[in-house]
């Protein structure tokens, strides 16, 4: 069996479908989901304390505040959990409000690792425990999402993630129910929230693959002979879309290195940048965009899936 064969057969057997995804919002635009095996202990954890909205500092209630929910999210009961980078505040108990801030924080440094960017503030991240709930919290139109980040103007307040717990995961179980899955949707939608501008034009397979880069992905059950970049439209509702920006982001990141790479992804989300991505990719990849899929579709079709 050729080599390419056996990836696409380990990768089948991996079982994981990447389309229900998570949603990027522009002062209110959607966007996605990740991995890495989800750790249980480290400072995160150790040092999140959860505390009720009232007893929270000014400045950490004030991130609640600036979403406007403030109360609904009160009406609910929710308390906080702060961590290093984030806080979360949500209606699930105090044991799951330790575990995503801890993962909102291990999200944070992987961040922090690939765009060498050291965020200093603090992260908001909602996590209502029903559909009622998530519906509520600024949840209404993305229903199929795993979760949402909402990329706020620079003079509108903060930006936060709102996570779907209770959205249908792998094999009818919901996010909440496996920390795999969790794991990578928060550090997908971390990625969003630390990257991302409201006035970012760069495509959805830009996006979308290197938020997928933030962390271990797992491929698809059926892998297809050849390769394709997606459109906008298709990394959303091709079930494969997602798998094949992730691919793209990987060809790249494995041509041209990580560093590279990354400044490419930067100058195409920036708000001040108004160059083609073909300019781009000839500026910071030396090559033009074009030839650069013909040569991962090439190397596709040659070696299969790339694991990065």
């Amino acid at each position: 069996m050729k080599p390419a064969r056996l990836i696409r057969c380990a990768l089948a057997a991996l079982a994981l479908s990447l389309t229900a995804g998570c949603t990027t919002s522009r002062a209110v635009v959607p966007s996605t989901t990740p991995g890495t095996a989800p750790s249980t202990a480290g400072a995160g954890v150790d040092r999140a304390s959860v505390v009720s909205y009232a007893a929270a500092p000014p400045k950490v209630r004030a991130l609640v505040d600036h979403t406007g929910l403030e109360p609904v999210v009160e009406s609910t009961g929710a308390r906080l959990a702060l961590g290093r980078h984030v806080v979360v505040a949500g209606d699930v108990d105090a044991t799951d409000l330790h575990q995503i801030a801890l993962l909102g924080d291990l999200a944070v440094d992987a961040v922090d690792r690939m765009d060498r960017r050291s965020f200093a503030g603090k992260l908001l991240i909602l996590a209502p425990a029903t559909e009622s709930d998530f519906r509520a919290w600024d949840g209404t139109g993305y229903a199929d999402a795993w979760g949402v980040t909402k990329v706020m103007p620079w003079h509108g307040g903060p930006t936060w993630v709102t996570l779907h717990l209770s959205a249908p995961g792998i094999s009818a179980a919901t996010l909440d129910d496996d920390r795999l899955l969790l794991r990578r949707v928060i550090t997908h939608e971390v990625f969003h929230a630390l990257t991302l501008s409201p006035t970012s034009r760069a495509p959805k397979w830009l996006t979308e693959g290197f938020a997928e880069l933030a962390g271990p992905t797992l491929g698809p059950h059926v892998v297809p002979e050849h390769a394709s970049l997606p459109s906008d439209a298709q990394v959303h509702h091709d079930p494969l879309g997602y798998f094949w920006a992730w691919q793209f982001a990987s060809f790249l990141t494995q041509h041209a290195g990580r560093a590279r790479s990354m400044r490419f992804y930067l100058a195409a989300v920036a708000p001040h940048w108004h160059a083609t991505m073909n300019a781009l990719s000839r500026r910071y990849l030396g090559a033009s965009l074009s030839s650069l899929v013909h040569s991962w579709q090439h190397a596709y079709r040659a070696q299969g899936p790339i694991d990065p």
